[in-house]
């Protein structure tokens, strides 16, 4: 039976693809891919490419990356009846999203739209977080203390909250209000329990302990931080 599949690539390494993932891949008859831009390259493409079947077909689609509520639902709908076509007509479809696809991701409004009318799969990627976390030895959580995760993108009045009340914190989409933030983190006294990591897992990988002197021109639009109010990192 066909069915519409949504994969997590996880955070850029290929390697950090699950079994699942990669096995599914090879059993699709059409690939979605995310482009922020129209034209853009997609990372998750990219990702994936090297477990992909030479015969697969792959639909590349702009998902508008803006504020322009009308816009995005106009290209959701239309992507999401064109994969419900798709795997009406018999084809096994995939989408690819970075990292895990319950995660701030697009698929999730995908999903939303095709579950009711088609099977849908969803196969779990590793975060960003959860690889930082692994890859500098840097503890998250531990026994009964909550982890938060905030989007920087919300209101400040949230991420204040989250600052002063959580000892475990994961900060995403830091790109844009990076100055605001390293200030909100000093002014909480955690600039010494913070890392920072561009690009994790990717080729162009960065890792900054050492957030007070930090140029927000150093950092890519793929940035996390981590706070861990037990744990001191310096350098």
């Amino acid at each position: 039976m066909s069915k519409f599949y949504g994969i997590g690539t996880g955070p850029g390494d290929s390697s950090l693809l699950t079994i699942k993932a990669v096995n599914t891949l090879k059993e699709l008859d059409i690939l979605y891919t995310p482009e922020p831009k129209k034209e853009g390259k997609s990372l998750a493409l990219s990702i994936v490419q090297e477990y992909l079947k030479e015969d697969l077909e792959i639909k590349q689609r702009h998902f508008p990356m803006n504020f322009d509520d009308l816009e995005k639902t106009k290209a959701w709908d239309e992507i999401a009846v064109e994969i419900e076509n798709d795997v009406k007509c018999g084809k096994n479809v995939g989408f690819v999203t970075l990292g895990d696809p319950m995660i701030y991701s697009t698929y999730v409004y995908l999903l939303e739209r095709v579950r009711d009318k088609v099977e849908v799969e969803t196969i779990p990627g590793i975060s960003s977080f959860s690889n930082i976390a692994s890859n500098q030895n840097f503890p998250l959580v531990m026994d009964r203390e909550p982890l938060i995760v905030v989007p920087c993108t919300t209101d400040e009045s949230r991420l204040d909250y989250a600052l002063e009340n959580y000892s475990s914190i994961v900060l995403m989409k830091v790109y844009k209000n990076f100055k605001s933030i390293i200030q909100k983190i000093k002014d909480n006294g955690l600039i010494d329990n913070a890392i920072l990591v561009s690009n994790s897992s990717l080729n162009e990988e960065k890792v900054y302990t050492n957030l007070d002197k930090l140029d927000q021109d150093k950092i890519s639009y793929f940035s996390t931080i981590l706070i861990n109010k037990e744990e001191k990192r310096v350098g």
